[in-house]
């Protein structure tokens, strides 16, 4: 798969899936909590679904256990770092008018660093099939919904203009197409530095799920609904993998 080719579909899987977040946002985030935390519900279980059924088995017959468990390690451990700096505001210096907007900007590059690992799978994915990798971006592409969501929320709050809001998250799928023009690279040196690449992914993923989406979309609502969209997540997430 060409670098300037995995680019684009990697840049765009990103910016196509954080625009619709942003959409929804802006246009019915007047349909209430229940709405939304359904909408993060889903994409958890369908994450779930793709790293456990996909992502994650890629990775172990590539270069086996041993160097899939590290990357997972490595992907947990990358998350944690950039989680207590960004939660310890004294490295950032910065003085925001809009504690929604400081909240924006803070997700925001958060988001940016962690969608390089997932840039890295596509171009991965990608490299050892087209169809495969299409498959896989378009899972991203869906979790991405619920990203630009979360962005979106707190620049609505903060009065951001729409434009502006899109500006934003074109700079942060900027960093999903150069993660996948690293793993198209990686891929060309050796099969372990896919599986690793595609095992740290994965850590990171499960991560961010497990710790972040889930958690609110809990938050945003109590009840049977977060259940069954998480399942209904897992389900898609298993035709993706098996069709």
């Amino acid at each position: 798969m060409d670098n300037i080719l995995s680019f684009f579909i990697s840049f765009g899987t990103g910016m196509v899936g954080l625009s619709i977040g942003i959409l929804i946002i802006y246009e019915l985030s007047e349909r209430g909590k229940r709405f939304e935390g359904a909408m993060l519900a889903f994409t958890a279980g369908l994450m779930l679904s793709i790293v456990c059924f996909e992502l994650l088995p890629k990775a172990f017959e590539i270069g086996g256990l041993k160097i899939g468990l590290l990357g997972i390690g490595i992907g947990i451990f990358l998350v944690i770092i950039i989680e207590d700096l960004i939660d310890d505001n004294k490295y950032l210096n910065i003085n925001f008018s809009s504690m929604y907007l400081k909240s924006a900007i803070l997700l925001s590059v958060a988001f940016s660093i962690h969608n390089i690992p997932e840039g890295i799978a596509i171009g991965s994915m990608l490299s050892i099939s087209s169809i495969e990798g299409l498959k896989f971006a378009f899972a991203i592409l869906v979790h991405n919904i619920p990203e630009g969501m979360i962005i979106a929320l707190p620049l609505k709050k903060s009065k951001v203009n729409i434009i502006y809001a899109i500006i934003i998250i074109a700079i942060v799928s900027l960093f999903m197409g150069c993660g996948s023009i690293i793993g198209v690279f990686l891929s060309n040196i050796s099969s372990h530095y896919i599986s690793l690449s595609l095992a740290i992914a994965g850590g990171v993923m499960l991560y961010v799920t497990t710790g972040e989406i889930i958690v609110k979309s809990m938050n945003q609502w109590k009840g049977r609904t977060i259940s069954l969209s998480i399942i209904l997540g897992i389900i898609l997430g298993v035709l993706l993998s098996y069709n």
